[in-house]
C-alpha cells in the first residue's frame, strides 16, 4: 500500500480557490456550490461517503469552462448542462476523478436508469441546482433577504430541470436561517463537516497534477502543452542531477502546477501577440505570487509549493515576486525556472514557430551571463539537449492531441 503524501481536504480547498479565478462571479462560487450540494444532499436523504462523493464532484462541476469562450457581461452565464461535454473531455483519462465522469455523463439521460444511475442524476440536478443558487448571491445584501427570489427561481426549474424531489430537499433546506448566512459568509465550513478527508499518495497526486495541467494550459492554445512540457524537461534534468525516485515525482508535480496561478491572468493578456503594457505585465507578475497562495497550504507540499512559486526568481537578485537572492533560491525553483524557459521558447506558439537549438542555447547562455541562471544546470541541459528535447516533444504531443481533439468537438456542437 501506497503511503499518504496528502489529503483531499487540502486539495479540495486548494482547487476550489483556484477555479475561483477562472469564475469571478463571486469571490467563493466555488466553496458556496459545495454548501449547498453538501446542504441539499443531505436534506435529500444522503449520507457519509455519498455525501463527500457529492462535495468533490460539486467542485468538479465547471471545469470544462476552460475549453469555452469567455462570455462578455451581457451574455449571461454558463450554466450546468453547457459545461457536461467540456468537462469530460477535460477529465478525459484521469480514473481518480470517474466519479466526476459519470455524474456528468448521467446528466440528462432519460428513462429507463439503473439504481446507480438514477442516484448520479440526482447528484447532477443537486450540482445544477447549488450553481444557480450560488451564483443569485449578493454580497451587499442581508442572505435572508435573497432567499424569496430564490425559491421562486427553484419553483420555476421543478419539474423541468430538477425533479420534485430535489425542489422538496431545497425547501427543507432553506427553513434554517443559518445556513444561509453561513453560505454567505463562511462557506468554506463545509469542508470542515467532510469526516474522512481521504488519503492521496505521491502517484496519485501525479495524477492530479497533470488534470490541474490541463485547466491551467488548456484555455488558450498559446499555452496548451506549456504544463506538460516543463514537467517533464524538469524531471529529466532532476534525474540527470541523481535526485531521488520520489524527489524526482516532486518535481514532475510542481512543473504541472507551476502556473496554477495563470488563472488569475485574463485571456486577452495570454494571447496578446504584441508587447505587454507595463500595466499587463504588472497583472503577468501576479501570478506567480498566486501560485504560492493556492499551494502553501497543502499538507505534504512544502518543497512543491516553493520550486514551483518561486520559478521567476533569479539568482541576480532581479526575478520576481520576492527578489530572492541566489542562496535563498531552491535547486528545485532553478530546475523548474530552466525547464520553463527552455519550454517557453522551444515550443511551437500559434504566432511563431519553435526555436532553433543554436537560439535556445543562445537565450540561456545569456540567462548565465547576466547572473541569472545557475550555469551548472544550463550546462546539463545542453549537454543533454537532444534527449531532453525529444522527451519534452512526445510528452506534450499528447496533451495537445487531446488539446486540439477537445476544442474541434467543443466547436462542432
Amino acid at each position: 500500500m501506497e503511503r499518504q503524501f496528502t489529503n483531499m481536504r487540502d486539495l479540495a480547498k486548494a482547487y476550489a480557490n483556484a477555479m475561483n479565478l477562472l469564475r469571478p462571479e463571486t469571490d467563493d462560487l466555488h466553496q458556496r456550490v459545495a454548501y449547498l450540494a453538501y446542504g441539499l444532499g443531505k436534506a435529500y436523504g444522503f449520507k457519509g461517503l455519498d455525501l463527500e462523493n457529492l462535495v468533490y464532484v460539486s467542485l468538479l462541476y465547471d471545469v470544462g469552462i476552460v475549453l469555452l469562450p469567455e462570455k462578455k457581461e451581457d451574455e449571461g452565464r454558463y450554466y450546468f448542462k453547457d459545461l457536461v461535454g467540456p468537462g469530460l473531455d477535460m477529465i478525459g483519462d484521469i480514473k481518480k476523478l470517474k466519479n466526476a465522469s459519470d455524474v456528468m455523463r448521467v446528466y440528462g439521460k432519460p428513462e429507463p436508469l439503473t439504481d446507480d444511475e438514477r442516484k448520479l442524476k440526482t447528484f447532477s440536478q443537486i450540482i445544477d441546482l447549488a450553481d444557480r443558487i450560488a451564483s443569485m448571491l449578493d454580497d451587499k445584501d442581508a442572505a435572508l433577504n435573497q432567499v424569496e427570489d430564490i425559491s421562486y427561481t427553484v419553483s420555476d426549474l421543478a419539474g423541468e430541470e430538477i425533479s420534485g424531489e430535489v425542489a422538496e430537499a431545497f425547501l427543507r433546506f432553506s427553513e434554517r436561517e443559518y445556513v444561509w448566512m453561513e453560505l454567505l459568509h463562511q462557506p468554506e465550513l463545509i469542508f470542515n463537516s467532510i469526516s474522512d478527508d481521504g488519503t492521496v499518495s505521491l502517484d496519485d497526486m501525479i495524477l492530479y497534477a497533470r488534470f490541474a495541467a490541463r485547466i491551467i494550459d488548456f484555455r488558450s492554445s498559446y499555452t496548451a502543452m506549456h504544463s506538460s512540457g516543463v514537467a517533464a524537461t524538469a524531471v529529466r534534468l532532476a534525474e540527470i542531477m541523481g535526485m531521488s525516485a520520489n524527489e524526482c515525482k516532486k518535481m514532475m508535480i510542481a512543473g504541472y502546477l507551476h502556473d496554477i496561478g495563470k488563472l488569475k491572468v485574463p485571456k486577452s493578456i495570454l494571447e496578446k501577440n504584441e508587447k505587454l503594457t507595463d500595466e499587463e505585465f504588472n497583472v503577468v507578475k501576479e501570478y506567480a505570487y498566486y501560485t504560492h497562495l493556492l499551494l502553501k497550504d497543502i499538507e505534504g507540499f512544502e518543497e512543491i509549493s516553493r520550486w514551483a512559486a518561486l520559478h521567476h526568481e533569479k539568482l541576480n537578485g532581479y526575478g520576481y515576486p520576492f527578489h530572492l537572492s541566489k542562496d535563498q533560491i531552491p535547486m528545485g525553483a532553478r530546475i523548474i525556472s530552466l525547464a520553463d524557459i527552455f519550454s517557453a521558447v522551444a515550443e511551437i506558439r500559434p504566432y511563431r514557430t519553435g526555436m532553433s537549438k543554436e537560439d535556445v542555447i543562445r537565450i540561456l547562455l545569456d540567462n548565465v551571463e547576466r547572473g541569472a541562471m545557475f550555469s551548472y544546470l544550463v550546462e546539463l541541459l545542453i549537454t543533454n539537449y537532444d534527449e531532453i528535447q525529444s522527451i519534452r516533444d512526445a510528452t506534450v504531443s499528447g496533451e495537445g492531441a487531446r488539446y486540439y481533439a477537445s476544442v474541434v468537438e467543443v466547436e462542432d456542437e
